[in-house]
């Protein structure tokens, strides 16, 4: 895994730590279950998080995706976390 990867994982584990409970756990076992993937992944796969959180969350999702794009601080204007915060966003 590159460094780009690990801390945009990083910064995502992170938020979803931040909202309290198994929060974290929900969403990895629900990419996993639904996509076959990792949250390392959804940097190339942004939809499958947005997918995922919205499940979770419902129209809450947008807090979720705020703390993301703030734990992603400067490395939003980097090509692929940039892209992946536009389509999260959207």
């Amino acid at each position: 895994m590159n460094d780009n990867k690990k801390l945009f994982t990083a910064a995502v584990e992170d938020a979803l730590n931040d909202m309290g409970g198994p929060t974290l756990e929900m969403v990895n076992t629900s990419l996993i279950q639904k996509y076959k993937c990792a949250l390392s992944d959804c940097l190339e796969n942004p939809d499958y998080l947005k997918s995922v959180l919205r499940e979770i969350f419902g129209y809450a999702d947008i807090a979720v995706i705020a703390r993301i794009k703030k734990n992603l601080g400067e490395f939003s204007q980097e090509r692929p976390v940039g892209e992946f915060l536009k389509v999260l966003t959207k």
